[in-house]
Parts: C-alpha cells; structure tokens; sequence
C-alpha cells in the first residue's frame, strides 16, 4: 500500500535532551513517537486549534527529564517545536486510555501537516462499515537506530486490523479500550499514529443480470494511537493465561491501538475546551486569527497572531478559574 505524503508529515520524534550545540539547540536520545492534529475554531472556519498526541506513557517515562520535539523544517533540515502549552493533558476520566497532547502554537519554519478531526475513526464510521477486520493499516514513527540524520525519517510498519473487541483486553495501564493489529511494534513507535484506508468498491452491470465489482484505495483514515506491542515473558509463551509484559517479553507480532476517538475525548474535555473558547473569544475582539499548521507555509501578516506560550499560560489560569467557579 502506498503511503501519502501528508501522513508522514503529521509525525514529530520526542527525545530526552543531553546538550545544547553553540546555537544553544538542544539535541539527544530520540524515544518515541508524537503526531500533529487540528480542530476546527467554532467561530472561525479557518483557523485550527492544533495539538501534540502521544501515548501517555511516553509522556510519563520522560516526566521528570528535559524533553524535546523533533520535526522537520522548511529549510532541509529539523527544528524543535517551541511553541508548547506548558503541560500534557490526559483523558479525563479513563485512565487506561494511553493518551496525552499538548496545545501548539503557530510556528512558522515547520514542513509539517496535522490530522484533521474530521478524517478520525470514530464509533459511527465504525457502524457504517468504513472500517471491518482485515482492513489494511500501517504505523509510521521513529525507527530508533536510524531516525535521519539531516531530517526526520520515519519508518512504514504495515499490518491488518486482526480485532475490534467489544470488551475490554488487558493492557499495561489495565483492562482497557484498544484495537488489535497484525504488526509489529518496535521500541520508538509508542505514540506513533496508526492509519487504515476506507475501501471503496464500484458495481459495473454485466450481461445476463451480473453485477462485477472492483475495489480500489479510499481515503486515509486515523485509526488511533500505538501504544506498544503485545508481549509475554518466554516461560509463558505456552500458557492460556498471560501477562502482559512490554519490557521484557517475546513480541508477539500483535500491536495495542488506542481508539481515535480516546484523542477527541481528551481535546474536548473541558479544560482545553475552555482553551479554545478563551482562543476564539480573544480572536473576536482583536478581529486576528490564529494560523493553523494546514496553512504553515503562509506566512503571518500583520493581522496575524501567535499563540504564544505566555498565552496559553494566561488562558489556563483564566480557564481554570471558570472552571472553578462552576463548581
């Protein structure tokens, strides 16, 4: 299956910073995998409020250590991104869900595109058949013995969608809401996106009453979140009850997929709503616009404004106190 450009400009590398060069650019050990998505501003069409997505264990194992993320420039090489609310926001009240984002501002010099909400597998796509068993699906991400020198270079892992349980199936964090696939997850793909295609297929009449179908490539589609491979410990590769354990166990060949629908439930829980309505809200008033990422290669007029990371700051107090009130 050929892979569009566009989803593999989405992707940003997350590493653990151990120096900073003469320009005072960090650089270090890459770990894992992030992603970009937008939402659509409520007031205005065309401005997207846009997000870093991860898995939440990602964001916890570097917690307490200098973080950066990496993404491409304009310019033939890679920046890092700068222009990050000041926290991780994980889903509000499940707390198997293996996702965190954070808010990004406008920053000019990036060569990169963000998943639209709209282009998310959700529960009703689900019911109308755009996604079944079998379905093609492919990770990209950070391949770390071979991340790109001069620029980010992410890997294609291909697979099929093998389960869409109805229950729960045990995970690291817990009993937890997941997809299964057939491929195998390497160490740096952890909060890499996961994608499928939307089948479509075309009926022709044919003589004598038959109809002949042809199947050709849909749209791209954002399947969720990979969360890690599933993995037992070699003693117990022959029991009927295992688990789990990532770390240390044989790969199994079966990739744990975080539902996209986990992402929207965590943008639109309503610290971050609030966020966006204070962002819209302010827009108003000073008749500006925040660019989004799918309009990065223009750059900002006069009228234009970065959200900065003093913004969000400002807006998260303003927020919270809302919030508080309510209570």
């Amino acid at each position: 299956m050929r892979v569009p450009d566009n989803v593999l400009k989405c992707v940003t590398f997350i590493g653990e910073v151990t120096g900073r060069d003469e320009s005072g650019r960090a650089y270090g050990d890459l770990h894992a995998t992030a992603f970009l998505v937008n939402v659509t501003s409520k007031l205005f069409p065309q401005t997207r409020f846009v997000y870093v997505v991860t898995a939440k264990h990602v964001a916890r194992d570097l917690q307490d250590r200098e973080v950066y993320i990496l993404a491409n420039d304009k310019f033939g090489g890679v920046t890092s991104l700068t222009n990050l609310g000041p926290q991780w926001w994980t889903h509000p009240t499940d707390s198997t869900a293996d996702i965190a984002v954070r808010q990004l501002g406008f920053q000019g010099d990036m060569d990169v595109l963000a998943v639209p909400e709209r282009d998310f597998v959700t529960p009703e796509s689900m019911k109308a058949g755009q996604v079944a068993l079998g379905d093609e699906c492919f990770i990209t991400g950070l391949f770390t013995p071979a991340p790109g020198t001069k620029r980010n270079t992410p890997i294609i892992r291909h697979g099929n969608i093998s389960m869409l349980p109805e229950d729960q199936i045990q995970t690291e964090l817990g009993f937890a809401d997941v997809y299964l696939v057939e491929a195998r997850s390497i160490g740096g793909l952890s909060g890499s996106p996961v994608f499928t295609r939307v089948p479509l297929r075309y009926g022709i009449e044919m003589p004598k009453g038959t109809t002949a179908y042809f199947d050709a490539i849909g749209p791209f589609k954002l399947l969720g979140v990979m969360q890690g491979h599933w993995s037992i410990t070699e003693d117990k590769i022959n029991e009927s009850q295992i688990e789990q354990n990532r770390k240390h166990g044989v790969n199994l060949g079966i990739g744990i997929v975080i539902p996209a629908i986990k992402i929207l439930e965590t943008i639109n829980q309503p610290g971050l709503a609030e966020l966006r309505r204070l962002g819209d809200e302010d827009m108003a008033k000073t008749n500006k616009s925040i660019p989004g990422l799918d309009s990065a290669k223009r750059e900002p007029t006069a009228q234009g404004a970065t959200f900065t990371r003093d913004d969000f700051e400002a807006a998260l107090k303003k927020a919270t106190r809302k919030i508080d009130d309510k209570k």
